[in-house]
């Protein structure tokens, strides 16, 4: 499952990562990150970084995507 831009960009502040910090724990590009969440639906990027980015976020245990616009995030939010 590919999220989509609006849920990673849900995610990630409700995690309170900035752009530079999921960039660096996905292993893609802080432009790449931009242009992901930019865009409501897939964005035009290469389809391994989505899945880097998607990866990243479900391997906190924190979050679950449903859908193409369900968020769910969990647990302590000031953790990072």
């Amino acid at each position: 499952m590919l999220a989509t831009g609006l849920q990673i960009r849900a995610a990630r502040a409700a995690l309170k990562w900035s752009a530079k910090d999921m960039s660096e724990k996905a292993g893609v590009g802080l432009n790449t990150i931009g242009k992901i969440e930019k865009v409501e639906g897939l964005a035009n990027v290469h389809v391994s970084n989505i899945q880097a980015v998607t990866d990243t976020l479900l391997s906190t245990g924190r979050v679950r995507f449903e859908g193409d616009d369900g968020v769910f995030v969990v647990g302590n939010a000031d953790a990072k």
